[in-house]
C-alpha cells in the first residue's frame, strides 16, 4: 500500500473535508457498490472502492445528496482501488446539495 494514495494533503485548489465517509456508487445498471470517501470537495472526491468502478456513476453521499461522478484517476490498493472522481452536476440544485453536505460534515 502506498501512503501517497491515502495522504490527505495534496495540491488540489478547492477546499476539501478530510473525513472518511461511507458512500454508495450506483452504476448505470443500478448495481450498488459500497465505498469510503477519504475526502470530499465541491468538485469531487477521493474514494476507496472494493469493486471496479464504471466510467460514470451516481454517487450517493447520503440519503439526500446524490451526484454523477466520473473517475479521473485510479490506483490499485491491496484488494481495493483508490479512485479520484470529478462531480458532473446536472443542475444547480445538485451543486447546492453537495455544498450543504460539506457544511454538515464540517460542523
Amino acid at each position: 500500500m502506498s501512503t501517497l494514495e491515502l495522504d490527505l494533503q495534496n495540491r488540489r485548489r478547492t477546499r476539501r473535508i478530510n473525513r472518511a465517509v461511507s458512500v454508495t456508487a450506483v452504476d448505470p445498471f443500478q448495481h450498488r457498490r459500497l465505498g469510503v470517501a477519504l475526502n470530499v470537495s465541491p468538485s469531487g472526491a477521493r474514494l476507496v472502492l472494493t469493486q471496479p468502478c464504471p466510467e460514470v456513476f451516481m454517487m450517493e453521499l447520503d440519503a439526500h445528496t446524490k451526484v454523477m461522478a466520473r473517475p479521473v484517476w485510479k490506483r490499485p490498493l491491496d484488494r481495493s482501488m483508490v479512485v479520484g472522481v470529478r462531480f458532473e452536476f446536472r443542475c444547480d440544485s445538485e451543486r447546492e446539495k453537495v455544498i450543504r453536505f460539506l457544511q454538515r460534515l464540517a460542523a
